[in-house]
């Protein structure tokens, strides 16, 4: 099996009006847009996009001025920088309706977006950013460098030749540890910040600030709070993070707001618990891809009339009864994006528990990714051999394997034989690289959305398999 299959980000540039925007881009789904902060680029989401990838389309971008996206004179101000990132997504990619993840500088931006177009973002998930304008302080602790930043001239000269002390000290300083950013990212940042005109444009987003909160308040007195859904964290380490100041600013501009702190966390939140972000992300984004899918089928409901004296109340319990599960009638699907000739067959899954059963198929040769499991997988086999590289021993058909929770395995096949085994799995599954940092998250909402997505596109009527009833 080819392990990067379609999980690799590829590099693009687009001419968005006056600017030239750097991006990368990969996966499949729903799209979801990365805003990134400063001093930093596209490249504070590294570690985030590989795990959002089976599910949605990531692109992540150079802001104006910013990494290797071209530097304007001017435009600086979140309404401009906002509707370069609308003409990217709409205009280029083609895409009607999105999601939008972002940090520092990228959350008034995400805001300024939403409040321009609030039909077509669907959703924003923001960490460590408040909205300019929203009628408090700009930040929960005096932060010294937005004055600093917003002189004109001064700072280009003070740090020119010392970007990276500069840098380097504000890294160090705002994390809730002194290397939550890495030297590889340091390095990274030090290099896109280091090019001509680069310190002066990330300057001139500070030098907008009062134009953004004019314009904010404007939004607000015209259209109201913003109606989507957002999830907001504050990083939790104090006299850094901004905490819950996060959270109180965004619901004084938007109307469904939900989120809190981000525990062990100061300010570069994404870059500091990457893996705690994409379960956040993962767990809002796929309730919010659920909500807006037709229901299969309810559960009975009570009656809510009256009920007569005498009369038994029906209860839920009592329509839950033994399925028979006609496993013939469903589909094989690819299990995409990790190969299209593995093949799975969704059987059960079980919202309550976390549970999920299934078929999987695999073509000699094959290797699957390094995993480790949450919580208990039990393997069935029914057909052909395999093994795990971990491991000396070889399953065949009628074997059962029993994977303790917090286990890691990397299956293969042996033989010349196709293997298909069951199944059950409790809770998270999670795809892992070599050096064990997290690719992937599956779990019953990601092979749901699968499975609906497959009947969908290939017009079958699916079948609720998540149904507690007959």
């Amino acid at each position: 099996m080819d392990r990067d299959l379609n999980m690799e980000l590829t590099h693009h540039y687009a001419q968005v009006g006056e600017v030239r925007l750097h991006y990368v881009t990969g996966g499949h789904g729903p799209s979801i847009v990365f805003l990134h902060g400063w001093p930093q680029t596209w490249y504070m989401w590294r570690d985030v996009l590989p795990g959002m990838m089976q599910n949605y389309r990531v692109v992540a971008v150079d802001l104006r001025g910013l990494g290797d996206s071209s530097r304007p004179s001017g435009g600086y101000d979140t309404k401009t920088v906002a509707q370069d990132i609308w003409a990217l997504m709409h205009d280029v990619l083609g895409q009607k309706s999105f999601y939008v993840a972002a940090h520092d500088w990228g959350g008034p931006v995400a805001y300024a977006l939403a409040a321009q177009h609030r039909d077509a973002v669907r959703a924003m998930a923001i960490f460590d950013a408040p909205v300019p304008g929203d009628g408090s302080p700009l930040s929960a602790i005096p932060r010294w460098h937005f004055g600093f930043h917003g002189e004109a001239d001064l700072p280009e000269a003070m740090v020119s030749g010392r970007e990276d002390v500069y840098l380097r000290y504000m890294f160090r300083k705002a994390g809730a540890r002194p290397d939550a950013i890495t030297e590889e990212a340091q390095r990274e940042y030090v290099r896109a910040y280091s090019q001509p005109g680069a310190m002066r444009a990330g300057f001139n987003y500070y030098r907008a600030m009062a134009q953004d909160g004019h314009e904010n308040r404007e939004f607000l007195r015209t259209g109201g709070k913003l109606p989507m859904p957002v999830l907001v964290y504050g990083g939790g380490a104090a006299n850094i993070g901004r905490g819950y100041f996060a959270m109180d600013s965004w619901q004084r501009m938007c109307s469904d707001v939900r989120g809190g702190v981000a525990p062990d966390c100061g300010h570069w939140i994404p870059e500091e618990r990457p893996q705690w972000v994409i379960a956040r992300l993962q767990e809002f984004f796929n309730e919010m891809d659920l909500a807006q899918k037709p229901r299969l089928s309810s559960p009975p409901s009570l009656d809510s009339s009256t009920p007569q004296p005498g009369a038994a109340m029906s209860m839920y319990f009592e329509t839950v009864d033994t399925a028979l599960i006609d496993v013939e009638s469903l589909p094989w699907i690819p299990f995409t994006p990790y190969s299209d000739t593995i093949l799975m067959k969704l059987i059960k899954v079980d919202p309550v528990r976390g549970d999920w059963i299934t078929l999987l198929k695999l073509p000699p040769h094959t290797e699957l990714p390094l995993h480790h499991h949450a919580g208990t997988v039990m393997v069935s086999t029914i057909k052909g051999c395999w093994r795990y590289l971990e491991h000396d021993w070889v399953a065949t058909p009628g074997s059962f394997v029993y994977e303790t929770a917090g286990s890691r395995h990397t299956p293969v096949t042996v033989g010349e034989e196709e293997v298909i085994t069951l199944n059950i799995v409790q809770g998270d599954w999670n795809l892992m690289s070599p050096d064990g940092a997290v690719l992937a998250i599956e779990n019953w909402k990601s092979m749901m959305d699968r499975y609906l997505s497959f009947c969908k596109k290939e017009g079958v009527e699916p079948i609720d398999v998540s149904s507690f009833g007959r």
